[in-house]
């Protein structure tokens, strides 16, 4: 009895100590494990957050709006303009470009007395090397002594050749003839008359002994107005493609010369059919650069604005072309051009939107308007964010739109 009463005692008490250590054991090895998973979480959490700024950085977007300083103002501005870039004021560049026209001329009138037949020569000097003046109603006669004449006076280059339109001396079917060969009476007996002598380029026609059409004072208006309104128009356009666009090009500040070809149909000749009728327009255009004529009216007008001051600021025209415009002198001399502009003006402050949004970007505080303040080209501004809770801004331009209130 008592060796089991002592054997329970002490063997009892031993295997109960085991139990003990192995459960610290197995609490430190919960501890462990607790910590590590608590630590995993962690990483997985700051892991997944990184990635979550990271992703919305790249899928966050801003818009900048922008309400400048602007201010409508009626204007009468008259000023003078330089071609010389180095010349203080407003500047300005010429365009040139030439461009020819062909119409029709439809003869209306009606004549009794017979039509005088014409033609084209060409008129040759094989004479020397002198030009050779031929006087107006020159003769040019065929070999069976039909004659025609030019109506004004030409001149033959030496040993050259010119054309020329010449007109029947009589009325009559019979002037209406094939390509032939003609001499100048007038040099006769010289030594000019066998070297100086012309060719006809086609038929002579339009002869007539009876009835017949004639053209009018109102058929060569007529035919003017046509043709030079096409010329204006083309080359108008062909400057406007010229053109970059900070530059502006009026159609009033479009000069065009019309160069009539002296070979066309004139009052009184005769044709059943209708004649060409050619011009050649020679045209000037005067280029003002938009940011330099903005600064002119600015300066012309600088007493007149209310909303801000406009000393020093830089300030656009924003409807520059809906403005009169009236090119009053152009001096090629001196190549100054007077010009005159009128109208209701809209004058808007311009903002650096490069400059604003690196400084932007490179901000570190939380309010904007910091940032605004540096800008006194801006009445008010805002920045609306997408998602609007996200409060970075974007580090990416592509992600910024910057909008300015027209």
């Amino acid at each position: 009895m008592p060796k089991k009463i002592i054997k329970d005692i002490f063997f009892k008490n031993k295997k109960e100590e085991r139990p003990f250590v192995e459960e610290l054991e197995m609490e430190k090895i919960k501890k462990s494990r607790f910590l590590f998973k608590f630590l995993v979480l962690v990483f997985i959490l700051a892991l997944l957050g990184a990635f979550g700024v990271i992703a919305l950085n790249r899928i966050s977007t801003a818009a900048v709006n922008i309400s400048p300083y602007r201010e409508s103002l009626e204007i009468n501005s008259r000023i003078r303009a330089y071609a010389n870039a180095a010349a203080t004021g407003l500047s300005f560049e010429v365009a040139q470009l030439d461009a020819e026209e062909i119409g029709q001329v439809a003869a209306t009138g009606i004549s009794s007395g017979g039509q005088y037949a014409s033609g084209k020569i060409t008129v040759y000097n094989n004479y020397s090397s002198a030009p050779q003046k031929l006087i107006t109603n020159t003769r040019f006669q065929t070999s069976d002594g039909k004659i025609y004449r030019i109506k004004g006076a030409i001149v033959v280059p030496g040993m050259g050749m010119t054309e020329a339109t010449v007109y029947a001396d009589q009325p009559g079917e019979e002037y209406n003839i094939g390509p032939t060969d003609f001499t100048v009476p007038g040099l006769k007996g010289g030594p000019r008359f066998e070297k100086v002598f012309a060719k006809s380029k086609s038929a002579m026609s339009g002869g007539s002994s009876g009835n017949s059409r004639v053209v009018k004072k109102e058929d060569i208006e007529s035919a003017r107005i046509s043709v030079n309104e096409k010329i204006k128009n083309r080359l108008t356009e062909m400057l406007s493609k010229q053109k970059t666009e900070d530059y502006l090009l009026f159609p009033s500040a479009v000069k065009i010369e019309y160069v009539e070809n002296p070979n066309n149909p004139k009052v009184g000749d005769s044709s059943s059919r209708s004649m060409t009728f050619k011009v050649k327009g020679l045209a000037t255009g005067y280029l003002f650069k938009k940011d330099a004529l903005s600064k002119a009216l600015v300066e012309n007008n600088a007493g007149k604005f209310t909303v801000k001051d406009p000393k020093n600021d830089v300030i656009a025209v924003n409807n520059l072309e809906s403005l009169d415009f009236n090119l009053i002198s152009a001096d090629v001399k001196k190549k100054e051009v007077t010009v005159n502009l009128k109208g209701k003006a809209d004058f808007v402050w311009a903002v650096d939107t490069a400059k604003l949004l690196e400084e932007l970007m490179n901000y570190k505080g939380k309010d904007y308007n910091f940032v605004f303040q540096n800008y006194p080209a801006i009445h008010e501004a805002n920045i609306v964010q997408s998602p609007k809770w996200w409060t970075k801004f974007p580090k990416n331009k592509n992600k910024v739109k910057v909008n300015i209130e027209k």
